[in-house]
C-alpha cells in the first residue's frame, strides 16, 4: 500500500498494489487453478450429459409405449365396430331370405351351394394329388318302414320334383324303379289312370320319395293335408325339404311333399273314425327322420332305455323342444318333444329310471315321444336294439 500525501488542505489518497503470478512460456501466460477443478468440471459435464440422455430415452420410451397402447385400443375399437357392422348386414340379409321361409329361401340356398361347389371345383383343379379317389357315399342311415336293418342309399336324396322325358321302351314300372319310388307315386304325380298311358316324348313329374307332392293353396294346414292324403302330420313336418318351421305354417306358393301319402280312390271306402295318436309307433325311421315316434297320451312318464350320463337337458330352438340326451355304452340317446324334464346335465341315470314326461314342444303336431339312437356318431334304428 502506498501513501500519497497531498498538498496542504487537500485529501489523502491510498492505493493498493496486488501482485499476480504469471508463468511465461514463449511469450504466453497461464492462469493457475485449484487442484482437481478440471476433473470436477469433466465429471459434472459427463453427469449432465448422461442425465439428459437417460431422461430423453425414458421420455421417448414412455411416449412410445403410451402411443402403442392407445393405437391397439383404437384398432380394437375399429375392429369391433366393423364386426358389428357385418353382423347387422348379415341379420338384414338373413331376415330378407328367411322371412317365414318365403320364395327367396330355396333359390338362395341352392344358389349358395352351387357357388361354393363352383369355387371348390375351380380351386381344386389347381392342385394335383397322387391319392386315389375315395368313395364318399353317405354314412349308414336307417331304412324306411318298420325294419331294423340299416341301408345306404345309392345317391344323395333329392329335394324337389323333377321332370323326366319318356324314352323308347320306358314304362311306368321301370321309371318308378329307376327313381326308387312307387308306381302309384308316378301315377298320382302325373294324373295317370293306368300305367299304359305314357309314350316316348312325354314329360313326367317324378317326386323325390314315395308319396304325394301337394301344391299348397290358401286355407291348407298340415292337419288338413295329412287327412286328405292319409298321412302322418309329424312325418310331413319332419321331411327336411318341406322347410316347415316351428310355427307349423304353410306358404301358399310352396309344394309340400307328403312321404307315404296316398290319393284316395275314386270311390271312397268308409272307415271308422280313429284318433291320429294311437298307442304305439306313429312314425318309423327314414333317412330324413332317424328316429321312432311313439304316440302316447300327454304327460306319459318316460324312463331311460339305456344307462348313461345326461349330457343335455334343456329346450332346443331347432324343432326338438324340451329334450334329453344321454351317453353311455357307446350309444347316444335322444328323447324329444317333452313336457317335463326330471334330470340334470351331468347326472347318471340307470336303465328304467324316470327322466321326463311326454309332451308336444318344439316342431310337433301332437303328443308323442321322439326317440333317437346313435352309435359312434351313426344313427341306428332304435327298434333293432330295444328289447
Amino acid at each position: 500500500m502506498t501513501n500519497l500525501e497531498s498538498p496542504e488542505g487537500s485529501s489523502t489518497f491510498f492505493t493498493t498494489t496486488y501482485s499476480y503470478g504469471f508463468d511465461v512460456v514463449e511469450d504466453s501466460h497461464a492462469t493457475s487453478f485449484p487442484p482437481f477443478s478440471l476433473a470436477k468440471r469433466i465429471f459434472r459435464n459427463c453427469w449432465f450429459f448422461a442425465r439428459t440422455l437417460i431422461t430423453n430415452i425414458f421420455r421417448l420410451s414412455w411416449e412410445g409405449v403410451t402411443f402403442f397402447v392407445h393405437y391397439l385400443l383404437f384398432i380394437q375399437t375399429k375392429t369391433a365396430s366393423f364386426v358389428y357392422f357385418l353382423e347387422d348386414l348379415k341379420d338384414i340379409f338373413v331376415k330378407t331370405l328367411m322371412w317365414r321361409r318365403g320364395l327367396l329361401f330355396r333359390p338362395a340356398t341352392h344358389g349358395g351351394v352351387i357357388t361354393i361347389a363352383s369355387v371348390a371345383l375351380v380351386v381344386g383343379s389347381l392342385f394335383k394329388t397322387a391319392v386315389a379317389p375315395t368313395d364318399f357315399t353317405r354314412d349308414a342311415v336307417l331304412a324306411a318302414q318298420n325294419t331294423p336293418e340299416t341301408i345306404i342309399p345309392e345317391g344323395r336324396p333329392r329335394s324337389e320334383v323333377i321332370n323326366y322325358t319318356v324314352k323308347e321302351g320306358d314304362n311306368v314300372s321301370a321309371i318308378a324303379a329307376a327313381f326308387n319310388i312307387s308306381v302309384d307315386s308316378v301315377k298320382w304325380a302325373n294324373n295317370l289312370d293306368s300305367v299304359e298311358e305314357i309314350k316316348p316324348g312325354d314329360a313326367l313329374s317324378i317326386p323325390p320319395v314315395t308319396g304325394v307332392a301337394h301344391k299348397v293353396v290358401a286355407g291348407d294346414t298340415i292337419a288338413s293335408i295329412a287327412s286328405k292324403y292319409e298321412a302322418d302330420q309329424q312325418t310331413i313336418v319332419d321331411y327336411p325339404f318341406n322347410y316347415i318351421d316351428d310355427s307349423l305354417t304353410l306358404n301358399a306358393t310352396q309344394t309340400v311333399i307328403i312321404p307315404g301319402g296316398k290319393i284316395p280312390p275314386p270311390k271312397p271306402v268308409y272307415r271308422a273314425p280313429s284318433r291320429q295318436l294311437n298307442y304305439g309307433v306313429s312314425q318309423y325311421p327314414s333317412w330324413w327322420h332317424p328316429a321312432v315316434d311313439i304316440a302316447v297320451p300327454y304327460g306319459t312318464l318316460i324312463y331311460a332305455a339305456f344307462p348313461g350320463t345326461v349330457s343335455v337337458a334343456n329346450y332346443s330352438r331347432y324343432g326338438y323342444g324340451y329334450h334329453i340326451v344321454t351317453d353311455g355304452g357307446g350309444y347316444t340317446n335322444l328323447y324329444a318333444h317333452l313336457s317335463a324334464i326330471s334330470v340334470q346335465p351331468g347326472q347318471s341315470v340307470a336303465k328304467g329310471q324316470l327322466i321326463g314326461a311326454v309332451g308336444c314342444t318344439g316342431r310337433c303336431t301332437g303328443p308323442h315321444l321322439h326317440f333317437e339312437v346313435h352309435r359312434d356318431g351313426v344313427a341306428v334304428n332304435p327298434l333293432s336294439i330295444l328289447p
